[in-house]
């Protein structure tokens, strides 16, 4: 068993599984979608079939572009980082999408222990093999737990988990030098490296874009609640 002996700045404030989130797109686009630790559940109306099709996404490792027909509305149910849904189970009992978000926190099976581990792993003092020591297991032993319940390695939650949470103390306006160093990184050009590996910009671009930054303060990985 993986327990955790020490939980530092994690609350469990948000007990749900789900966030929903819906968006229409009025003209083609190509949206770029950036990591979040999180699985959604998509459900995409088309206007000219008047048709809803039933879709999961799958975890991003790097901004992904994504063309959009004018004329679809999404609606997401973006699942709690650690949590997984079976969604042939679930497209099996979808008649109608009225009731999904609710079927989906019924269908959806959040694991404690993996949640509080996928959480200390993003902090800023952590890393894989120190919590891995402070489960009194190896560092191998915790990458094939995480490999057995099909998620991504620890290395994973690790580097995008410190890298969602340092992105959100941008709007302080402190030095980048000084955020670097609360968020764990070696100097700032590392912390720069990490960011546009993970969303593509730099921190200066990211100051200078407001939609990313609201889009990166929604719900996910290092920000739940």
């Amino acid at each position: 068993m993986f327990r955790l002996t020490y939980m530092a700045d994690f609350t469990d404030e948000n007990p749900s599984c789900v966030h929903r989130w819906s968006y229409t797109v009025e003209k083609d686009e190509t949206s770029i979608v950036l990591p979040d630790g999180c699985l959604d559940i998509l459900v995409v109306s088309c206007v000219e079939t008047g048709k809803d099709m039933l879709c999961a996404t799958h975890w991003d490792f790097s901004p992904r572009p994504v063309a959009l027909r004018a004329g679809l509305t999404l609606t997401g149910y973006r699942l709690r980082p650690g949590t997984m849904v079976d969604l042939p189970e679930l497209n099996a009992e979808v008649g109608n999408v009225s009731n999904l978000e609710t079927m989906i926190n019924d269908a959806a099976s959040p694991d404690q222990e993996i949640t509080q581990i996928i959480e200390a792993l993003g902090l800023p003092e952590s890393s894989v093999d120190g919590l891995a020591r402070q489960q009194g297991v190896s560092e191998r032993s915790l990458q094939r737990h995480f490999k057995s319940l099909s998620l991504p390695p620890p290395v994973f939650w690790r580097q995008l988990g410190r890298a969602r949470r340092a992105v959100q103390a941008l709007p302080c306006r402190v030095p980048l030098s000084d955020i670097a160093l609360d968020y764990g990184y070696s100097d700032q050009a590392h912390m720069t490296r990490e960011f546009v590996r993970w969303f593509g910009l730099t921190p200066a671009q990211l100051r200078q874009s407001p939609d990313v930054m609201k889009y990166l303060a929604e719900p996910g990985l290092g920000n739940w609640s």
